[in-house]
This record gives structure tokens, C-alpha cells and sequence, in this order.
């Protein structure tokens, strides 16, 4: 499988790698340096040769004798600093006669010997002829476009990490219509070139499929309906011309494999084409976390630990794929993790002569913490075993198998039994009347109900509001479901039919029944019966493909699963086929981009079908939502949704707008990655030069993050690595965390170092 992270990573090794010189200094901005962080602790980047980590908008040391290593975006403010570096004197200040400037200071040399400079993604021809012409040709040995500008979460996810697009795309016109149409073209740049940076890391010049919503479904959302084109048209036309380009100014590109891969497709939807996902409770293991727990970012979660002298302290987990009982576990059902956690305690239990009488979760702990061997193992399983009886005791609490029957039956439009639920109401009013049901709870079993009977009367609506006692605003997310294509008020008796029929799955627990409809627009890819009027290819549409086959025209059999068959009850069919496989063949890459937001169930939903199916898929998305993120952003898509329901723009009955030409404008770019830079201190305060370090032994290593103590202000922070006379080759993070696992010893050598009674209430 190819990991995006590890992909990332070796591209950042890579670079540092093909600097010939000994000893280096790393010079990051401010956006590329949290970029690094994700993917390199500080001992990785020590093990390559790095002195010290740089801020670039910050006072730096010269260093004449070592190299310089930049990572950086391809702004104006990054290109000057540059420049800088070469020619610190300051130069004469523009528009004053040479009476009123200041006298010239003394000519200083270059800060560093050489400059290998490299950008996160493609920089603008008058940057680079800036660099060319104003940097000799002996001090400026490199200069490269990496095209990593993309946050790896997983081996499997990408994200933009920009939540603010959901209201970009979606919200109703502000004060200044044309400024929303603005902002949405600007964000479909944003996504697209994001996107073609992980095509050209994955050496990927794919099909493109995107979601169009029919007509009997609503018409094109946000600006997008001014400017006459849905989301995803408007995005997959522009990936396809920014890929075109990028193909162009790129010989090599795509890059030839031996054998040959198969060629690999891109799907661009939005989350207008799912909204039921976002508001079920998933009972995954990740899911079900970010859900109910306090994780923040999807990976930092705080916890009480008990050590080995039975004593209570606080930790921070990073929940990554650093941990392998997380990876193990986080795509299981809650039920099934449970039971592999308790078995992997038992098993290490009795590997280390511990002997295990108890019958719950906290006795697990206990035991845990009288046992000393393997310290890493111990605490992974003791914060797995703690979130799980978090995430028990808050199923119980919160009433949740009760609402997720209600949800599933909204969701699926069927009852466990696989017939039509008529007792909805019946089941829905109790639960909304119970005080110990949350109003997010609430809220979310309403907009089921609401999208299961495609509008309800306003009559029927203000009496579930009354019945749940939602407040204002949670009143209004529901009511901004109308932003998003969903008939929150009755107008017809006619019903729109589902884009995709929920099939039963065979071992499938009742409160996770539903399954994303990414995942059967995928599997009816693979098993050529996706509608061509709903996901049209941008160009280059596969010969022999159905490209007639429409909605209308569709078989029941178009609905049927794939070959692969289901994906929870399908191993033994899949197992039994890999012998008719061939093992090295590279597999086809299948890539989905979620505008708008992604959620957990369909992260789970990428790495089941990449296994059924033998491919590698990958999910991108503008951010990763949960439902209490997805409620809030609703919430605040149009304050007043209820008083205001005529809003929106007008619809573009003629020619649509043309879109913008390739390529975002570097004054763009300049603004949204512009950092004030820190000035350096008067000479005169400045410390006395020390002589010059000595080539033959590492020159120096970092202090605050090696003893983990922080900087006493952001200003020091944001310098990461700092000069100190000794080491510690404990693995930390750069921003000066200690790494997970860290521990023993070694030299400055440089050499690499590789590194249940309570569960059937789940069933």
C-alpha cells in the first residue's frame, strides 16, 4: 500500500538527503514548519545532518560555514527573506534623495555557504527569475517545487484542514452577492490546487468523475447556483485544467511503472451527497471517540494514567499511526474492539506472570499498572481500555441504543427486520421528551426524520422543536438543511427517490445498518454500473463504457453488490479469491474528494473497500467533521434560517459563468501565508561571535526540545530547534513533545536507528 504519510516523509528526507554537505541548517516559515512536525520528530531530522531548525520570519544566527536547507511556500515575503539571507546589509530605502538615507554599514557576507531552497508547491516564473538573477550561481545550488502542500492524517486520508470552505460553499449570500461568488471561486481554486498536489506526489494523472446532483434533487447549492455549475463540476474542471498544466510544464509526468499500473480515477463530490452520515452515531471504534470523547483534532486525546506506584497523572495521547493498537482497532465495531482489547490484556498478562481475576475494565487497568514490563505496550493498553469504558458509560448515559435504532430506521428506511418503519413518531417522542438525551441528540434524530420523509409540514416540525425544547440556533441548523438540498419543509406528497439503495448486510449489528453512500458509488464504479448522468466523466470517458445508462434506465441488478460482496461478510469470498491475483501487479489508485467535509464512517468505508476490492483508495476532504462540528456549522450557516427561508441566490438560467484561468494569483498566495516578521535585536545587545565550530564533530543540538521544556514565549516556539552544547537521542517532536516510545541511548554518529457481560447491550 502506499501511504500518503510515508510518501511525505520520504519527500522531506529525500530533500534534506541530496544536500551533499555534512552538517545543515533547516529553515522553515511558520506553515511548512507545522507541515514538517506531522510527519519528522526532531530525531529524525537531527539523524540527517540537521544543526538547528529555523524560523524564517525570525532573528537568525549567521552560520557561513553550513549550508542552508529551506522549506518553504512559494510567497514574495519567503523570496526577500531569501535574498536577504545572501545580502543582510540593509539596502537603501526607496524614494529619498542619497543625502537623507542613512550612512551604508560595512558589506556582510552571505548568512550561510550555500542555499538549497525548495518550495511545498509550484512557485510563480517571477519569483523564480527573482531567485536566479539576484543569487549567484555558486551559493544558489538548489531550487525545487516538492508539491507536498496537502496534510497527510492517515495512510489513506488527506485533508486541506479548511473548515471555514463548508460555509464558503454552502452559505446564503451575505450583503455583497458578488463577494460570496468571489470567495467560492476562490476556495475551488484552494481545493484544486491541493489536489493536484497529491496527484503529482502519487505520480497520478487520472480520470475524473464527479458528482452532479439530479434534477429531482435540487439544483446547483450556494454561489454555485449563480454561477450556473455545482460544486463538483465547477472543482473537476478546474483539477482537470490545473493537472493538464502541471502535466505540461512536467515531461516526466506521469511517471512509468514496470509493470504497468492501472490508470488511476478521481471522484470529486461534496457532502450535499450524503447528509446522513454526518448525523448518525457511527459505533466504530475512531468514530464512536470523536464523538463522544474529547479528542481534540481527531488525534490529541487527555487521560489519567496510573503508574507503577499506583499514583494518578495526566497524560496526552497522540492517537496516530505510531500506535498500533489504534490501528488495529479503530475501524472495528465497539463490540468487536472490546473483545480484541481484552484479549490482547490477557494475553499480555500471561506473557508477564500476571494473573487476572477480575470481571471489569478498571481491574484490567489496575493490573495493568502492577505489571513493569514493557512500558509502551502497557499504557496503550490502558488509554484504549480507558476511552472504551468512556465510550460504554456514555452509550448508556446518553440513551444511545434507543436513538440509534430510530436513526438507523431513518436512515436505511427500513426496520431491522427489512420492513417499512411505521412507528417512528411513536419511538421519536419519548426520546425527545427525555431530559437525558442531549439537544445535539435530539437534533440529529429530527433532521433524520426530516430527510427520511423528505419535508415534514411546518406544523409537524414547530411540535418536534417543542417536544426536544431546542434552542434558537439548533433550531436553525435544522432549518439550514434547505442550504443543502434537503426539503425541510413539505411541498409535495412526492418523494425523491434515494441515490442509492441501502443493501442488508449480512452480520451487520441493527444500530449500524447504514452504510455511506460513497461506498456504493465506488462499488458500482468497480462493477461498471455507475450513472453516467449523475457522475459524468470530465473527458476521456473509458471505451465501452455505458455511458447511456441513466437513472431512469437503470436495472435492479445496478443496485445489486459487486463480485467482492459485502464488505463485513464477504472475507470468506475475497480470502478465497487472492489466489487468482496477481500478488505484484501495482494496484489501480482510486482517489474521492469530499468538499465540504468527510466523516469517520466514510474513512472506515476507504479502508474496508480498498481491501475487498484490491485497490488503493484514498480519501481527501476539505476537513474531517463530526456531528457536533457538522451541528454547529449549520448552525451558523445563516443566523435566523427559520425567519429567513427565502434567502439564496439567484439561480443562472443562462450560459454559465466561465471559470477563472488555472493557477492562484500570488498576491493571493502572498496574503494568506504572510507572517510579520520578527525584528532582529540592536547590534549592540547582540551576544559576541564565538569561533567557528569545528567540522570534524556535530556542531550542536537542541536544548528545549530535547529537556521537553518550552520556550518562554510563542516568538521562541516558533524557532523549534535550538543550539546546545550536549545531546539526548530520545526521539521528541519538534515543537519539543517527547515522541511516543522514546528511550535508551546512543551516539551523535549519524547512524540511522529504524525505527463482557455489558457488551451484548452493544448487539
Amino acid at each position: 500500500m502506499g501511504s500518503l504519510i510515508q510518501l511525505i516523509r520520504q519527500r522531506y528526507l529525500d530533500t534534506i538527503r541530496a544536500v551533499p554537505a555534512r552538517w545543515k541548517i533547516l529553515i522553515v516559515d511558520q506553515y511548512t514548519q507545522h507541515m514538517l512536525q506531522s510527519v519528522l520528530s526532531t530525531y529524525d531530522v537531527l539523524e540527517e545532518g540537521i544543526q538547528q531548525v529555523d524560523l524564517i520570519t525570525s532573528p537568525r544566527q549567521p552560520q557561513p560555514r553550513l549550508a542552508a536547507v529551506y522549506l518553504l511556500m512559494p510567497t514574495s515575503q519567503n523570496v526577500d527573506l531569501v535574498l536577504r539571507d545572501h545580502n543582510p546589509t540593509p539596502q537603501p530605502l526607496p524614494g529619498k534623495s542619497s543625502k537623507k538615507q542613512p550612512p551604508p554599514g560595512p558589506q556582510e557576507p552571505p548568512r550561510y555557504a550555500a542555499a538549497y531552497v525548495n518550495f511545498m508547491e509550484g512557485i510563480n516564473d517571477a519569483l523564480v527569475g527573482r531567485l536566479t538573477d539576484g543569487l549567484p550561481e555558486e551559493y544558489l545550488q538548489g531550487l525545487k517545487e516538492l508539491y507536498i502542500n496537502f496534510h497527510a492524517l492517515e495512510p489513506r486520508v488527506f485533508s486541506l484542514r479548511t473548515p471555514h470552505t463548508f460555509h464558503t460553499l454552502y452559505g446564503p449570500p451575505d450583503q455583497q452577492p458578488d463577494g460570496a461568488i468571489a470567495r467560492w471561486e476562490d476556495d475551488i481554486g484552494w481545493m484544486s490546487r491541493s489536489i493536484v498536489n497529491v496527484l503529482a506526489t502519487l505520480g497520478e494523472y487520472p480520470l475524473i468523475r464527479y458528482y452532479t446532483p439530479p434534477s429531482s434533487f435540487h439544483h446547483a447549492l450556494g454561489p454555485g447556483a449563480a454561477v450556473g455549475e455545482p460544486i463538483g463540476k465547477r472543482l473537476a474542471d478546474r483539477v482537470q485544467a490545473e493537472i493538464d498544466a502541471y502535466a505540461r510544464d512536467n515531461g516526466n509526468f506521469p511517471p512509468v511503472s514496470d509493470p504497468p499500473r492501472p490508470r488511476g480515477v478521481l471522484f470529486i463530490t461534496d457532502r450535499s451527497m450524503d447528509l446522513n452520515a454526518p448525523f448518525l452515531h457511527e459505533f466504530t471504534y475512531q468514530a464512536m471517540c470523536n464523538d463522544l470523547l474529547d479528542v481534540e483534532d481527531g488525534q490529541r486525546y487527555r487521560y489519567i494514567f496510573t503508574n507503577e506506584q499506583g499514583q494518578q497523572e495526566e497524560r496526552e495521547a497522540i492517537l496516530s499511526d505510531d500506535d498500533k493498537v489504534w490501528c488495529e482497532v479503530r475501524h472495528m465495531h465497539m463490540k468487536d474492539a472490546l473483545d480484541k482489547l481484552i484479549a490482547d490484556f490477557k494475553s499480555y498478562a500471561g506473557e508477564h506472570g500476571g494473573t487476572f481475576g477480575g470481571a471489569g475494565i478498571n481491574d484490567m487497568k489496575d493490573m495493568l499498572a502492577s505489571l513493569p514490563q514493557m512500558r509502551e505496550v502497557k499504557e496503550k493498553l490502558s488509554l484504549h481500555l480507558t476511552m472504551a469504558e468512556k465510550c460504554m458509560t456514555l452509550f448508556d448515559k446518553k440513551k444511545l441504543p434507543a436513538s440509534a435504532n430510530v436513526e438507523q430506521c431513518c436512515a436505511t428506511g427500513v426496520t431491522p427486520e427489512g420492513k417499512t418503519p411505521k412507528t417512528l413518531v411513536e419511538e421519536m417522542v419519548p426520546l425527545l421528551s427525555d431530559r437525558s438525551v442531549s439537544s445535539t441528540d435530539k437534533l440529529r434524530i429530527i433532521a433524520l426524520y426530516i430527510m427520511h420523509r423528505d419535508g415534514v409540514p411546518e406544523g409537524d416540525k414547530k411540535r418536534l422543536y417543542q417536544h426536544a425544547r431546542l434552542a434558537l440556533h439548533e433550531m436553525d441548523a435544522v432549518d439550514n438543511l434547505k442550504h443543502l438540498g434537503v426539503n425541510v419543509d413539505k411541498d409535495s406528497g412526492k418523494k425523491r427517490k434515494a441515490l442509492f439503495k441501502q443493501r442488508e448486510e449480512d452480520d451487520s449489528y441493527d444500530i449500524s445498518r447504514y452504510q455511506p453512500q460513497l461506498r456504493y458509488m465506488l462499488e458500482e464504479h468497480f462493477a461498471g454500473k455507475l450513472d453516467h448522468s449523475v457522475f459524468p466523466y470530465v473527458r476521456d470517458a473509458p471505451v465501452g463504457s455505458s455511458s447511456t445508462l441513466s437513472r431512469s434506465s437503470a436495472t435492479p441488478a445496478a443496485n445489486a453488490p459487486p463480485a467482492t460482496g459485502s464488505l463485513r461478510s464477504a472475507r470468506p469470498q475475497w480470502t478465497s479469491q487472492r489466489a487468482k491475483r496477481v500478488v505484484d501487479a501495482p494496484r489501480q489508485r482510486v482517489l474521492v474528494f469530499v468538499a465540504g467535509g468527510a466523516t469517520y464512517s466514510e474513512v472506515r468505508s476507504v479502508y474496508k473497500l480498498s481491501e475487498a476490492a484490491n485497490k488503493d483508495i484514498f480519501l481527501g476532504t476539505t476537513h474531517l467533521v463530526t456531528p457536533q462540528q457538522f451541528v454547529a456549522d449549520l448552525s451558523s450557516l445563516e443566523r435566523g434560517g427559520s425567519a429567513h427561508t427565502n434567502k439564496g441566490f439567484a439561480a443562472n438560467k443562462g450560459k454559465p459563468v466561465p471559470p477563472r484561468a488555472p493557477g492562484i494569483p500570488q498576491e493571493a498566495l502572498d496574503r494568506r501565508y504572510y507572517v510579520k516578521v520578527v525584528a532582529p535585536p540592536p547590534p549592540a545587545a547582540a551576544p559576541p561571535a564565538t569561533a567557528g565550530a569545528a567540522e570534524s564533530r556535530r556542531p550542536s543540538s537542541i536544548a528545549s526540545s530535547l529537556t521537553g521544556r518550552a520556550p518562554s514565549s510563542s516568538a521562541a516556539s516558533a524557532h523549534g530547534l535550538t543550539p546546545t552544547a550536549s545531546m539526548s537521542s530520545a526521539p521528541t517532536s519538534l515543537n519539543g513533545s517527547p515522541s511516543a516510545g522514546s528511550g535508551g541511548s546512543g551516539s551523535g554518529s549519524g547512524s540511522k536507528i529504524k525505527k463482557k457481560g455489558f457488551l451484548k447491550r452493544l448487539m
